[in-house]
């Protein structure tokens, strides 16, 4: 499932699976299923020839917060008046099913006239199971008419889409997708992240803005009541935070020693929080840009800063011994510790990555930890990585191959998808109600709908599980009712985001954004930038724990010469040409 709340990382693309598109398109039966009579018609002109989509009248009866930007629910029409039917790869999923026989799937042939024949593949989509069969598959001709759901990296949907395997959708969308020109006037750099160096559009997005996910690798989550107890504040400097974990270690407040001052896990690195006390510092792979310039971190002076930080901590029992190799699993035994909390804090995307959640009593555990503000260094630097391009458009969502017939009438299907009421039917079920006037959302205004269930046994077959079109603005996700009686983490959540984690953003020009990279450079990238990994996040923990000292000039140089023999400089090449290609 392509998750909402980042319980893992937030996802990069991975580079493995653009390698493997690129052998694939090496293979001499790439465009076998396109040479036959069949695949040629998909370029047919008549393909064109239908007069332009437009959008129906808004439904009556929804209340929209003021200024409420995002997908509206409109009168709609059936796409054809005659059945057509459209061969479509997707993922496999539990709370799908069976894709024909799924009641969205029903609801959506009924409401269009489009019938889908699926084929699923094993794997969520986005692994490397799934990007092994689906480069199989294309490297053997074996093209469906679309994929849905199947994330292609950028660089593989410009390759494919060179090699006339995918469909340019720029004149489809120009002419059939009306509710995705209003999202990509709400989101004006929704174009610029579809475009393809050549010009071309290979794929339909979704647009999902979840506004907690764009700080969700730099949050950190503390035990509020301990603070209090110890009779302090909640922390905001690296000083003031050491002497928290300090006293937690002293209370000792779980009793026999067995306090954590602060916990981790593998999934959740501790650079996307502690290093923006020194420098910005995104996370993996660690490319910002300085006036125009494509740099990475942990070669800078402030990286060793924070080693040298995070060594100390370590060194005086201030962090958890397996915060580096700890499993998810392992971290929310310590959260669910049946005899109290042992966990002073974590650093973690949410409550729910290190301890169950207790919905119902407002006297849960999990309420008891705050997100941190990010810690203000002794420079002064004081950054909450905000993820601007990389958290809100998932390019790859539908990809109309070249064999397809009538291109226009899968980019009106898709569309279709981006109305209010369609969207809320495709990832959340029917049992949907429109909220009156006085019911208040995540945010606290207007909320426009609500839900009993959502991603649950009661919803499993009757949606498509996120993998479907859709447009989730930031004020459609904070217009979700909230049930006063049944209170959710997503108010919190948003709230602490807002609150603590977004004053302290980054500028937007220092992000280096998603980029697409040639079929050359994507091969490069893709093994330097894996030896780069390696080498980066073993030395981080070795320096952490004191395996290697980050205060010893000789063993920082010797870490430093390891990462330019590994090919620093002809990786931040390839990076600054694809960052002058993004920039146009």
């Amino acid at each position: 499932m392509r998750e909402d709340v980042r319980t893992t990382p937030v996802r990069r693309r991975a580079v493995v699976a653009g390698a493997l598109g690129i052998a694939a398109a090496g293979g001499s039966g790439l465009l076998s299923g396109c040479s036959s009579g069949e695949a040629a018609a998909g370029a047919a002109p008549n393909s064109l020839s239908a007069p332009p989509t437009e959008l129906g009248r808004l439904k009556t009866g929804i209340n929209y917060p003021p200024g409420y930007v995002g997908p509206r629910a409109r009168e709609r029409r059936a796409i054809v008046t005659e059945p057509e039917t459209f061969t479509i790869v997707v993922p496999q999923s539990l709370t799908v099913g069976d894709w024909a026989k799924n009641e969205f799937t029903r609801w959506m042939e009924q409401q269009t006239g489009i019938r889908i024949r699926w084929r699923q593949v094993a794997g969520k989509g986005n692994d490397a199971e799934t990007m092994t069969k689906v480069n199989a598959m294309i490297a053997a001709g074996d093209v469906p008419d679309a994929f849905l759901g199947i994330t292609f990296t950028r660089s593989q949907l410009y390759l494919y889409g060179a090699q006339n395997l995918f469909v340019d959708l720029n004149p489809y969308l120009d002419k059939y997708a009306p509710n995705l020109h209003e999202a990509m006037r709400d989101y004006p750099e929704a174009r610029k992240l579809m475009v393809s160096p050549d010009k071309g559009i290979y794929s339909f997005p979704d647009i999902n803005d979840c506004y907690h996910c764009r700080a969700s690798n730099g949050r950190a989550l503390l035990n509020a009541d301990w603070v209090q107890k110890a009779g302090l504040e909640m922390p905001t400097t690296t000083d003031e935070f050491r002497e928290v974990l300090t006293a937690f270690k002293k209370l000792d407040p779980a009793g026999g020693g067995r306090t954590i001052p602060f916990g981790g896990y593998k999934d959740a690195p501790l650079d996307t929080y502690f290093m923006n006390a020194f420098l910005y510092n995104p996370g993996d792979p660690w490319l910002v840009v300085d006036d125009g310039k494509v740099g990475v971190t942990y070669v800078q002076d402030g990286w060793r800063q924070g080693l040298q930080y995070l060594n100390g901590l370590y060194k005086d029992g201030l962090l958890g011994k397996d915060l580096l190799t700890a499993t998810a699993d392992q971290i929310k035994r310590y959260g669910d510790n049946p005899g109290g909390p042992l966990l002073g804090g974590a650093r973690a995307y949410y409550w729910g990555s290190f301890m169950t959640l207790d919905l119902v009593d407002p006297k849960a555990r999990w309420r008891q930890y705050r997100t941190l503000e990010p810690l203000k260094g002794p420079d002064g630097v004081q950054v909450a990585p905000w993820n601007y391009l990389g958290v809100g458009l998932e390019v790859s969502t539908l990809v109309v191959t070249r064999k397809c017939k009538r291109p226009d009438l899968l980019v009106r299907w898709a569309d279709y998808q981006m109305d209010l009421e369609v969207v809320l039917r495709s990832y959340a079920g029917p049992d949907i109600r429109w909220s009156p006037k006085g019911d208040k959302g995540i945010n606290g205004k207007q909320a426009i709908y609500g839900y009993d269930s959502w991603n649950t046994d009661a919803t499993k077959g009757k949606t498509w599980d996120q993998y479907g079109v859709m447009y989730r603005s930031g004020d459609f996700r904070l217009a979700q009712r909230v049930d006063p009686k049944q209170p959710t983490f997503e108010s919190p959540l948003y709230e602490q985001t807002r609150d603590y984690l977004y004053p302290h953003r980054q500028p937007l020009e220092q992000q280096f954004p998603p980029v697409t990279l040639e079929a050359d450079q994507a091969a490069q990238d893709a093994e330097i930038g894996l030896n780069l990994k390696s080498e980066v996040t073993t030395s981080l923990a070795k320096f952490v724990t004191g395996k290697l000292d980050p205060a010893d000039d000789g063993q920082w140089s010797d870490y430093k010469d390891r990462i330019n023999q590994i090919g620093l400089k002809p990786y931040l090449e390839i990076q600054q040409a694809a960052y002058e290609t993004y920039q146009g």
